[in-house]
């Protein structure tokens, strides 16, 4: 009787398959063990709130409440370009902070705040449209009920911008007698001498005060924009022999010629940096370089 018989090979197979299927099995297992070993979590970001906003050409970033952001933990972004040290940005940024930045002429499309963390990642924290255009408007052109004033004689700088310059080379030095443009506001510097912008003073002064520089009190004269005194708001002076020689402010009405007064004669704009004598002609300048105190000539009227 013949046997039923199995070839060698055929025994084999199954042997050799169940190898294979084992060994694929483990080096699928160590890749898998390899990738989950090698991951690392990410810094999980702060949680907290934010408010970003805008009135005009001011912007404004609110910690509204929530975790503190240590300086260096957190960037500010215009339209993806770094604007930290423009909102005053120096130090932590706690619950009840608000930073802002006079955007001016500049458009402004997007605002964000982005956590930066210890381990190089980037997390939005809040981000907000404000669309903003660009106005593309002078701020050397003042305009003061209705009527339009060249500043660009005696024209300064923007503050943020010299306190960019100081903060990068050191120093900067401000000339006097000069009108400069900070948050919405313009001023005249007083004195007959320049000043030294240090490093330090502009990290300590995100913004423009009566005291900044100088032994002179107020160093910084605040202009006020909201009117402009001109020949008919005063009697006029006149000689024995009826020669009209000027204006004799003490006799005007509406308001007390205090420091920071404007006054338009002859299409030329004086402003006021003398306090405790009487606002008369005979302390004008006629030049731009004039180093007394008094009526200082600061520009010129372009309309009407």
């Amino acid at each position: 009787m013949q046997g039923f018989s199995r070839s060698k090979d055929e025994a084999v197979s199954p042997v050799i398959g169940t190898i294979l299927i084992i060994a694929l099995t483990v080096i699928i297992v160590g890749i898998f063990a390899s990738v989950l070993l090698g991951y690392t979590a990410g810094e999980p970001a702060p949680i907290l709130g934010i408010s970003i906003g805008q009135e005009g050409n001011i912007i404004t970033v609110t910690h509204l409440n929530g975790a503190v952001l240590p300086a260096g933990t957190y960037k500010i972004l215009v339209d993806g370009v770094d604007k930290t040290t423009n909102f005053s940005a120096a130090g932590a940024f706690s619950p009840g902070m608000t930073l802002s930045w006079d955007s001016g002429t500049e458009k402004v499309g997007t605002v964000s705040v982005v956590y930066t963390g210890t381990d190089g990642g980037e997390t939005v924290l809040m981000q907000k449209t404000i669309g903003k255009a660009g106005s593309g408007g002078n701020l050397k052109i003042l305009e003061i009920g209705g009527v339009k004033y060249d500043l660009s004689y005696n024209w300064g700088d923007e503050w943020q911008n010299l306190r960019d310059i100081a903060n990068a080379t050191g120093s900067k030095t401000l000339v006097a007698k000069n009108v400069y443009y900070d948050d919405g506001k313009y001023w005249w510097t007083r004195g007959d001498f320049s000043f030294t912008l240090t490093k330090i003073i502009a990290e300590n002064n995100p913004h423009i005060q009566k005291t900044l520089i100088g032994g002179i009190s107020p160093s910084w004269i605040e202009i006020n924009t909201t009117r402009v005194v001109v020949s008919t708001d005063g009697e006029q002076i006149i000689t024995g022999s009826g020669v009209v020689t000027g204006i004799n402010f003490s006799t005007i009405p509406t308001e007390k010629i205090t420091y920071g007064t404007l006054f338009c004669n002859d299409s030329k704009l004086y402003i006021w940096d003398q306090d405790g004598f009487p606002a008369s002609t005979f302390m004008f300048s006629e030049d731009y370089t004039h180093n007394g105190w008094g009526w200082k000539p600061i520009g010129t009227r372009l309309s009407p």
